[in-house]
C-alpha cells in the first residue's frame, strides 16, 4: 500500500525542483510525528510552519530545514494556514515577497497531507497580496510588532471575550498622524502608564488588550509596539463603498486611515470573525475566523 504522506512529499519535491521554487512550506500541525519529513530527499528545502506551542522533534530535521515560521496557537482553515504562514514568513525574513513557494497542508492532527498549492508571490493577488508588506510595511514598523498584533487579532477572533464575539481595530505605525485623524470615545485607559508596561511585545499586557477590545473604537499602537490609546474613533474613512463591497464602518475607517497615513490596520469583524489587514486603503490579507475546535478547521 502506498504511504500517502511520503508519496505527496516526493511529488512536492519534484514540483519544487521543476519550477525552481524557494522551498516547500509544510504546516507541521497536520502530522502526529515528524518521521515523514525526516525522509525528505534533500537538504535545506523545507520551511516548517510551526505553532509556538509545539517544540518536539525539530532538532533532527536541522539539515533539511531552510527556516522555521512560528504561528500563533489558533486553528485555521487550510487557506488560513497558507496565508498566515506566508505573511509570518515574510515578517520573520524566511520568505521574500517575490519568492515562489510550494505549500503543503491538511487538517490539523489528521496525520495526512491533502492540499498542495504553488504560490508565486511576485504575481499573487487572489490568495494574498504581499508586495506592500514585503517592500514598504517594515520600513518604520517593527516586524515583530506586526506579528504580535496579528496573532492577538487571530486569538480574539477565535476566542472572543467573556463569551462575546469581538469586533475591533488595531492601527499600527505613524501614530502622530493617526491621532490627528482620530478622537477619543472614552478616557484613554493607557494614559499615564510607563511605556515599558504598555508595550504590546510584553505578553503581560495581552490580557489587558483583550479586555479593552470590548470597548468601542480602535487601538492606536506606535511603531515600536507601545500602545498609545484605546477607544479611538477613526475620522478618516473611504467613502466609496464600491471599493469595499459588503463591509461596514469599521472596515471603511481602517481603509481610510491607512489611505491617509503610513499605518497598517488590522480589523476583526464582530459578525464573521474575519481578520483583515489594510494598507494604503486596500485589503492586503483576509483570514477566515480561526476555530476553537480542530474539527471545524478545514
Amino acid at each position: 500500500m502506498v504511504n500517502l504522506n511520503e508519496f505527496i512529499l516526493t511529488k512536492a519535491h519534484e514540483l519544487l525542483k521543476k519550477i525552481d521554487a524557494l522551498a516547500l512550506v509544510v504546516f507541521t500541525d497536520v502530522l502526529n510525528d515528524l518521521e515523514p519529513l525526516k525522509r525528505f530527499p534533500h537538504k535545506h528545502d523545507l520551511i516548517l510552519a510551526v505553532k509556538k506551542s509545539r517544540r518536539d522533534g525539530f532538532d533532527s530535521l536541522s539539515e533539511k530545514v531552510k527556516g522555521v515560521i512560528h504561528l500563533p496557537h489558533v486553528n485555521l482553515t487550510r487557506m488560513g494556514q497558507i496565508k498566515l504562514s506566508t505573511i509570518m514568513g515574510i515578517t520573520e525574513g524566511t520568505i521574500n515577497g517575490d519568492d515562489r513557494i510550494v505549500c503543503l497542508t491538511g487538517i490539523p492532527a489528521s496525520d495526512r497531507f491533502d492540499t498542495l498549492i504553488v504560490i508565486d508571490l511576485a504575481n499573487e493577488s487572489e490568495v494574498l497580496t504581499t508586495r506592500d508588506i514585503s517592500r514598504e510595511l517594515f520600513r518604520r514598523i517593527k516586524p515583530e510588532v506586526f506579528e504580535v498584533v496579528l496573532s492577538l487579532a487571530l486569538n480574539l477572533a477565535s476566542e472572543g471575550r467573556e463569551g462575546r464575539a469581538v469586533g475591533t481595530t488595531f492601527v499600527v505605525g505613524d501614530h502622530e498622524r493617526v491621532e490627528k485623524l482620530s478622537k477619543p470615545l472614552i478616557m484613554n485607559p493607557f494614559k499615564g502608564y510607563p511605556e515599558e508596561v504598555r508595550n504590546i511585545l510584553d505578553e503581560t499586557i495581552h490580557e489587558t488588550i483583550k479586555e479593552f477590545s470590548l470597548l468601542d473604537g480602535a487601538f492606536i499602537i506606535r511603531e515600536d509596539g507601545v500602545v498609545m490609546s484605546a477607544g479611538m474613533h477613526l475620522e478618516a474613512s473611504i467613502e466609496d463603498k464600491e471599493l469595499l463591497p459588503g463591509l461596514g464602518c469599521r472596515h471603511m475607517a481602517a481603509a481610510g486611515i491607512t489611505n491617509l497615513t503610513d499605518a497598517v490596520a488590522i480589523t476583526i469583524s464582530g459578525s464573521t470573525g474575519m481578520v483583515r489587514v489594510f494598507r494604503k486603503g486596500k485589503i492586503l490579507l483576509e483570514i477566515e475566523r480561526p476555530s476553537l475546535n480542530r474539527e471545524e478547521a478545514v
